[in-house]
């Protein structure tokens, strides 16, 4: 008896042997997928990837004129008839948050920050972000070369698509916001992503509000600008894992 039990589990090895006859890749995976940087990174990705389909989604619906281009003049239209000289008043100042001079002083002064606090490569990471996005937008606006609306409360020389205000805004405060409270307490990261929630939309509405835009414009600026944003954080934090020192 004791014998054929012996025989019917002689073909079963012991769930250690198992572990260690997995393919060493499996086994590298398996154990980084419980670590919360690799977690992080796979979310980061994760999130490039679905801003860069939404920016490509409006990029098709602009060039094919589908049902998006169609609501940007209407929508441009309603906002021209229904303007209050309040609210223009007052979204003439909310859209200078996004203004280049504005992000421009903004990105060097926390550059600055991190530098005094010894933190060289959150500088950098700053610095380059921001000033690669707006390199970006800006061979892009000359791509897409799509005139500004009609309306529009005051004359600028650029191009509409993508807005720049909504890209540079959404990509730098996302970038410099994920920095300062990446290690902050849970309730300093929540307020900060609300403060981020409300401030986005507030400067792409002031674009459409003022008629500097399309609504296609804004959406595709966000979507550019997030999308910039992850892909930034994620080399980030890839350089994090490759040198823990950093």
């Amino acid at each position: 008896m004791a014998t054929g039990s012996t025989n019917r589990f002689a073909g079963q090895r012991p769930e250690s042997q198992l572990q260690r006859h997995r393919p060493l890749v499996l086994r590298t995976l398996g154990g980084r997928a419980r670590e919360p940087r690799f977690q992080l990174q796979v979310a980061l990705g994760l999130l490039f990837a679905f801003f860069v389909g939404a920016f490509a989604h409006v990029v098709e619906d602009y060039l094919d004129r589908e049902a998006l281009t169609r609501w940007d003049v209407e929508f441009s239209t309603w906002l021209h008839v229904h303007a209050d000289p309040t609210l223009t008043s007052f979204f003439q100042i909310v859209t200078l948050a996004g203004n280049v001079v504005t992000l421009a002083i903004f990105t060097v002064a926390v550059a600055a920050w991190f530098m005094r606090r010894g933190r060289i490569n959150e500088a950098v990471v700053v610095l380059v972000s921001a000033l690669g996005i707006e390199v970006l937008n800006g061979a892009l606006k000359l791509l897409f070369h799509r005139q500004r609306p009609e309306y529009a409360y005051v004359h600028l020389d650029t191009y509409s698509f993508p807005s720049g205000h909504a890209t540079g805004a959404t990509a730098i405060y996302g970038v410099v916001i994920y920095l300062l409270v990446r290690n902050g307490a849970r309730s300093a990261r929540v307020l900060a992503a609300v403060a981020f929630a409300a401030l986005i939309p507030l400067i792409a509405f002031s674009r459409l509000y003022l008629e500097a835009h399309y609504l296609s414009d804004v959406l595709a600026g966000c979507s550019l600008g997030a999308a910039w944003a992850c892909a930034t954080l994620f080399v980030y934090e890839a350089r994090r894992g490759v040198d823990p020192g950093r």
